[in-house]
């Protein structure tokens, strides 16, 4: 049999959203290996198991979208996966499907997030802020802080009243160039409330047309449901 890609959707919420991405990956790499999964390891003088999420999360952050893709080496049922791996995994991370292949992620344009903000700035305020200018102090790898209008890079954005605060929905760009949520919560407290707590949850992924990236909307085949199905 030749490889096979196999693409796993779960979540990752609670305590589970401060687990970082490296000790993620090796949370799935114990998983399949007490699972007995036959994953696809590299070649040479340290071998390493093909395992890929997409758009890693910063530590604190939640998401009901996640998605990891990983290689087999044979045949395995895919169906019952996520209830098999949902025994070993921890509190917070919870497979819902997997799917055989997938569109690259290279093609996600997009992430949605819900967040919720702690502070009693009304929401026609936080409204008119993030669709005018908001100057930030943007960081990568491999450069200095340069000063960064945000706005562009935030392509819907709304808020309501929610309990005690405020919910923000906002469709953040994800890839060349990418918004991380905390530069939201880094320009309220600048320009509106510096007192401000924020929780995040990434609740969606979009393509650059903003049509849903979803491996269980017909990515691959393959797809199946949690539990699965008699």
């Amino acid at each position: 049999m030749s490889h096979l890609n196999v693409r796993l959707a779960y979540q990752k919420t609670g305590r589970a959203k401060y687990i970082s991405h490296l000790d993620l990956m090796r949370v799935f790499a114990r998983a399949f290996a007490r699972l007995k999964i036959p994953l696809r390891f590299s070649e040479g003088f340290n071998p390493h198991p093909y395992l890929s999420i997409a758009m890693p999360l910063g530590v604190g952050i939640e998401s009901l979208c996640e998605r990891l893709d990983f290689g087999i080496s044979q045949a395995i049922n895919i169906g019952s996966l996520p209830y098999r791996l949902n025994a070993e995994l921890p509190a917070g991370i919870r497979a819902e499907a997997a799917v055989i292949g997938g569109r690259p992620f290279a093609q996600i344009a997009f992430a949605e997030y819900k967040i919720t903000v702690e502070t009693n700035i009304p929401p026609n305020r936080i409204h008119a802020l993030f669709t005018s200018t908001v100057i930030v102090s943007k960081r990568s790898k491999k450069k200095a802080p340069v000063p960064t209008d945000i706005v562009p890079m935030i392509k819907n954005f709304s808020c309501v009243r929610f309990r005690d605060g405020i919910q923000i929905t906002a469709l953040l760009a994800s890839q060349n160039p990418s918004l991380n949520p905390e530069y939201i919560a880094e320009g309220f407290r600048q320009y509106l409330d510096p007192e401000a707590s924020f929780d995040f949850v990434r609740t969606a992924l979009f393509d650059a047309a903003a049509h849903p990236f979803d491996a269980l909307a017909g990515e691959g085949n393959g797809v199946c449901s949690y539990p699965p199905k008699n």
